[in-house]
Formats: C-alpha cells, sequence, structure tokens
C-alpha cells in the first residue's frame, strides 16, 4: 500500500507541474496577445499618420503653387503700375464762385470765414506732395475722421477748389490742392 502513495504523490506533482506550466503559457500567450494588439495600435496610428501627412503634402504643394502665381501676379503688376495712374479722376461738382479760378484775394477773404480747424486742414493739404484720405489727414492733426469729413465739406461748400479723386487700389477717396492753390497759398504767406 506504500507504494500506491508514493506513486499518487508523483502523480500529484506532475499534475502540479502540468498545472503551473499551462498556467505559464497561458499567461505568455496572454502578454504576447497584448504586446500584439500594442504594436497592432501603433502600426494603426503610423499609417493614420502618413496618410494625414500625404493629405498635409498635397495641401502645402497647391498652397506654394497659389503662392507663387499671386507672386506672379504681384510682378506683373508692378511692371504695369507706370503705365496707369494711382488714382482716377472723378468730377466732383462745387458750389463756387464765377472765377474759373481762386485768386489770392478770394484766398485771403476766404481766409477770414475759415476756423482755425479748417486752416489747419488746408494746412495739411497744402504740404502733402500726393493726393491723401480722410485718415491721413486725421493721423496728422489727430483729430476723428468724421471731424475731418465735415470740416472738409464745409471748406468745399464756402467755395474753396479741394479736388477729390477716388484711389483706384484702396477705392477710397483722396484729396489735394491744385498748384494754382499751393501757389496762391505760398504768395499770402509771403505777403505777411
Amino acid at each position: 500500500m506504500g507504494f500506491w502513495i508514493f506513486g499518487r504523490k508523483k502523480d500529484d506533482d506532475v499534475d502540479k507541474i502540468r498545472d503551473n506550466l499551462k498556467h505559464s503559457f497561458s499567461n505568455i500567450k496572454n502578454d504576447i496577445q497584448s504586446i500584439h494588439n500594442v504594436l497592432k495600435h501603433f502600426k494603426q496610428k503610423h499609417e493614420e499618420h502618413d496618410e494625414k501627412h500625404g493629405l498635409h503634402s498635397e495641401k502645402f504643394e497647391k498652397l506654394e503653387d497659389e503662392i507663387s502665381r499671386i507672386h506672379e501676379i504681384l510682378e506683373e503688376l508692378d511692371r504695369r503700375k507706370p503705365e496707369r495712374s494711382i488714382v482716377h479722376e472723378r468730377v466732383q461738382s462745387f458750389k463756387r464762385s464765377n472765377q474759373s479760378f481762386m485768386n489770392v484775394q478770394s484766398l485771403d477773404n476766404l481766409k477770414e470765414r475759415l476756423t482755425p480747424a479748417q486752416k489747419r486742414i488746408i494746412q495739411v493739404l497744402d504740404m502733402a506732395e500726393m493726393p491723401i484720405e480722410y485718415e491721413d489727414i486725421a493721423r496728422e492733426l489727430g483729430i476723428s475722421i468724421v471731424t475731418v469729413r465735415r470740416h472738409v465739406n464745409d471748406i468745399k461748400k464756402m467755395g474753396f477748389q479741394i479736388k477729390e479723386k477716388i484711389n483706384v487700389d484702396a477705392k477710397r477717396k483722396v484729396f489735394y490742392l491744385e498748384k494754382d492753390i499751393k501757389r496762391a497759398i505760398k504768395a499770402i504767406k509771403h505777403r505777411k
């Protein structure tokens, strides 16, 4: 009977070893499956990133093409710029006297009726070498654009010849004084 107990113990040990081995291999299999899932996830993300990278590359190429086309258009416009006028003259009717131009005496009379703010606007226009916008006058004098617009309109209503054009590029009104008016203003200054 004793042999039977020893034989049973050996069988229990073998079964225990088998169970442990089976459990160990099962754990290894689960670990390998987990590693496989992680690698599969990384591969999937890598493929998604490659696909997105391809899309971004296409978009960048399109943008580069568009930028080069815009650059060519701008160069062409720069070449044509001297050919066309910066501003397009617009006919403006003014309330003015029967004289076709202002002389020094009429400027003197008008000067007496102008407010100090209106005189400063005329001074800015006189000093300007090219037509300027309401915004430029407002910035120079430190007042609002609305105030400048009101003063310019009041000056025109008095009969002072402020010429008006439309800037082709900005689509905004620009103002200037003709050379004759500037000369008359200088003559008044020199008489003092």
